[in-house]
């Protein structure tokens, strides 16, 4: 078997995108390599992995059933990799992380303090970014670490785990708003009304007919404290940088917890601070002394 975790790496992606082109653009390589990588690798298995008839390339059965173990064995070279970087004597100069204003890790401040303690020569960068940004800042290594609201499927370059406690949604208006005196507000009351949310447009949200739309959700709160419409805002943002102008709307199953996952690339993964703080966000309560 003359096969790299390049070549594997490649093939995951491939299989995920189903198309060698896009694979390319991805990988920023020619076609021509991820064809010839894939092919030397079903020259190793002895077998196709492909079915190239149709526009896209699907995997075939045993390619389906390689395409499994392939991911175990990135998974367990992504931990080794995660081991070296952990044990290793050197530190990253600068660190990036991108969370989401969707959740906020309990003792933060303590944390940062402790970062720094522990790492008191390094750069740290600390940026604000939701849903696909986050990732495509991680995919163009503008940051190490994400935060972002939990999805079922990533792509295959971005590794992902799930935070232990859960970040909190609730619908607000201004209190002199109209929907602000409705009982029982109904799913009409919402499509119908003005709707403000963020611009990257994906995460929790409720399709509205009219939008109106910000980068952050620190700017659709003052948004909507100018009665510009409803919005979905993390019910911690709004305790601490709200001015008690907001009303909380009477919306069945609102507020919503919300599953919060911290994010990393696998081609450009953190250094050993990177690492170090990934370990204390996942801990319980997010962190411990």
């Amino acid at each position: 078997m003359n096969y790299s975790i390049d070549t594997l790496r490649t093939f995951v992606e491939a299989a995920s995108l189903k198309s060698f082109s896009a694979a390319a653009r991805k990988l920023n390589k020619s076609q021509s390599t991820i064809s010839s990588a894939i092919s030397g690798f079903e020259d190793d298995m002895g077998f196709s992995l492909f079915d190239r008839q149709g526009r896209e390339s699907t995997l075939t059965f045993a390619g389906r059933k390689v395409l499994s173990l392939v991911e175990d064995i990135l998974s367990a070279d992504e931990r080794l990799q995660a081991l070296r970087v952990e044990l290793s004597p050197e530190i990253e100069p600068r660190l990036s992380c991108a969370f989401s204003d969707v959740y906020q890790p309990p003792h933060a401040e303590d944390l940062l303090i402790t970062l720094d303690k522990q790492f008191p020569h390094i750069e740290f960068e600390f940026l604000i970014a939701e849903n696909d940004d986050v990732i495509n800042m991680l995919q163009n290594q503008q940051a190490h670490i994400g935060m972002m609201e939990s999805r079922i499927e990533y792509p295959a370059d971005i590794a992902f785990a799930r935070l232990p406690i859960q970040g909190e949604l609730g619908l607000y208006v201004l209190k002199t708003h109209p929907l602000a005196h409705e009982k029982n507000i109904t799913h009409q009351d919402l499509t119908k009304t003005r709707q403000l949310r963020l611009s990257s447009g994906t995460g929790t949200i409720i399709n509205s007919e009219r939008n109106w739309f910000a980068p952050n959700y620190l700017l659709l709160l003052e948004m909507a404290e100018q009665g510009m419409g409803w919005v979905i805002l993390p019910t911690w943002l709004v305790r601490q940088f709200g001015h008690d102008l907001l009303a909380s709307l009477n919306y069945t199953q609102w507020p919503k917890k919300i599953d919060v996952d911290l994010v990393w690339s696998k081609n450009s993964p953190p250094g050993k601070a990177g690492y170090w703080l990934i370990d204390k966000l996942l801990k319980d309560n997010g962190f411990n002394k």
